[in-house]
Order: structure tokens, then sequence, then C-alpha cells
């Protein structure tokens, strides 16, 4: 065999997969797009799925501060969108991602989803969505209402301490320990209710049924 042969089949090699990756990258491209809502402000953190229609391939971005998002690498050919954000109602629409030149650009309008809003930013309640609270609520009040008051007992608990401003969340814990015949923890939480809220009558009233009377009444 010449000496020559394996140098120039290492040559034709590298030559090959020179080739194969710039196929490669030829056939794949961009798209960038924003995300904004009806009042054409940005929403930070959407959630942006592309998906490629010729075979269910998937990928995923996020918008950064100014709403905007990208992805690189995409092969060529039809794509389905479909944005994600919180308090908003998802948006979807298709692009054809291009092999050569800046990229497609995209751009979506969300409207806001009025039955599951956005948890708010500050506020007594700030970080906290009011649907995931009712939801937990309405777990605690099925194991009260079912008598499982020790379970109802750790959810409230549980739920007085993602929320400390939803402070009657103490007067239905007092009623449970009432129901299990603990009056010394059952007047322990009808106190911080009242304390929590003067003018509850709810509260009062506990206390007053628990045998303490508060002042001024």
């Amino acid at each position: 065999m010449p000496l020559t042969a394996r140098p120039l089949a290492r040559r034709l090699l590298l030559v090959g997969l020179a080739l194969c990756i710039a196929s490669q990258a030829t056939a794949q491209g961009r798209i960038r797009g924003t995300v904004a809502d009806r009042d054409g402000e940005p929403i930070v953190g959407a959630i942006v799925v592309a998906e490629e229609l010729a075979t269910n391939v998937t990928s995923t971005a996020t918008t950064g501060d100014s709403g905007r998002f990208s992805f690189l690498g995409l092969n060529r050919g039809e794509w389905m969108f479909i944005v994600r954000a919180d308090g908003f109602e998802p948006a979807q629409g298709m692009a054809a991602v291009v092999a050569s030149g800046p990229g497609t650009a995209v751009g979506f309008t969300m409207d806001r989803d009025l039955f599951n809003p956005a948890a708010p930013p500050g506020g007594v309640l700030g970080g906290l969505k009011a649907t995931a609270l009712l939801d937990e609520l309405a777990e605690a009040e099925g194991l009260f209402d079912a008598g499982n008051y020790d379970d109802a007992i750790e959810a409230y608990e549980a739920l007085l301490a993602s929320a400390p401003a939803l402070t009657s969340v103490n007067l239905q814990i007092g009623h449970a320990h009432q129901a299990l015949q603990q009056p010394d923890q059952a007047i322990a939480f009808y106190r911080a209710a009242v304390a929590a809220d003067p003018t509850n009558p709810e509260a009062a009233a506990a206390l007053a049924s628990a045998g303490v009377v508060t002042p001024g009444r």
C-alpha cells in the first residue's frame, strides 16, 4: 500500500465531515420574536415551545426582560409556536424556518386570563395566586366538613403559613380544635383572629362561646 494512501483517506474523511456539517448548518435556521400584552408591554418569563410539524421535535425558550426570545439551529420547515405565561391565555402561531438570512421574526400578543390572574407583585398577597389560595382553602374546608379535623388543621396552618395576611383562617383552626375538644388551643387561635381583626364579630362570638370575654364587650 502506498505511504500516501492513509493521509489521503484521512483528508477525504475530513472533507466529507466538513461538507456534512456545512450541509446541516445550511439546513437549519433561526426564529426570533417578541411576546407582549394587548397594551404592547413586554411579557417577561413567557415560555415559548416550538414544535416541528414534520417530526414532532420540540424546543423551548423563555422571554427575557424585553419580552424577546430566539431559537437557533431549528430545522428548515414549518414550525408551530405555543406561548404560555402566568396570568395570560395561551397563544400560538405558525412560522416557516428558512435556512439562510437573519431568521424569521414573529410576534405574539397575549390576552389576560381573567379567570386565572397572575400573582400580584406586591401587597399582603404579593407573589401568591388567588386561584391557588382558593384551591388550598377548598381542600381544607373539605377536610373540615368531612370531620377530618387534624388534617384540616394541618391544611389551614399550611395556608396561613403561605399567606399570613389571611388571618381569618385562625378562626377556622380554632373551630377545628374546638371540634376535637381542645379548648385551650381553640381559644389561642380565636384570640389570634380577634387580635388581627378586632371588628370580626364571628371571632368575638367564638371567644365568648368559649367563656372568654374580650375587652370592651
